[in-house]
């Protein structure tokens, strides 16, 4: 009987791998593959923090809260670049190509992912922040929160919840964009790990990878 965590490995030998390195088309799934890890290394983050309500945990989900809103807007462009050299094939049209025709994907993209990837998460851009602190709704200002002693133990507070404004593109106090716009978003990083697999299982199984045999 197969036990539940073996190791399991997609495997290309020493011909298939040569074959890749000459596929210019294989370094697109190879760039997929590091978005769907970036994902999944956010996500663990948030389900390792649990429910502990320490500064350092709400700093760790905000900030894999905030990458993952930076990485999906970098993952939708790559999408994009990807329609010019895969758009005529299947596979690519059965996966991830739909989530370009996503209503829901275009606008939270625009709405909400933009701003925060190139004025909070990938850059900091002061004159972005000082918009989002004049508009703020907050009435007070908790700036640090800290348990413990060692550096790694504050949460700036204040820092993380104007760049959530500044991704919401409004105020925090605002319950029902906020909850609208956390929902759009975690299920369209859902829908991007599960199609994004598909694709890339499709486009190894093509090239001649296959399931490793487990040693003994």
């Amino acid at each position: 009987m197969e036990e539940k965590n073996q190791l399991r490995q997609i495997y290309g030998d020493a011909k298939v791998l040569k074959k890749c390195q000459s596929d210019k088309k294989f370094a697109y799934v190879v760039a997929l593959a590091r978005a769907v890890n970036a994902f999944n290394a956010a996500h663990a983050l948030m389900v390792l923090t649990g429910d502990t309500d320490t500064p350092a945990a709400q700093r760790n989900k905000m900030n894999a809260y905030f990458f993952t809103s930076a990485v999906l807007y970098e993952a939708l462009k790559l999408i994009r670049s990807m329609s010019a050299v895969f758009g005529k094939e299947r596979n690519f049209q059965n996966s991830i190509q739909q989530l370009l025709k996503d209503k829901t994907a275009l606008r939270v993209e625009r709405t909400h992912l933009k701003a925060v990837r190139h004025d909070a998460v990938f850059h900091f851009v002061p004159d972005q922040f000082s918009k989002a602190i004049a508009a703020t709704g907050m009435s007070d200002c908790v700036f640090t929160a800290t348990r413990g002693t060692r550096p790694d133990d504050d949460h700036y507070e204040f820092a993380d919840y104007i760049a959530a404004e500044i991704e919401i593109g409004g105020r925090l106090s605002d319950r029902e964009v906020v909850t609208r716009m956390m929902h759009d978003k975690l299920e369209l990083v859902k829908q991007f790990v599960v199609r994004s697999q598909d694709f890339i299982a499709g486009e190894l199984h093509s090239r001649g990878f296959k399931l490793k045999p487990p040693p003994f």
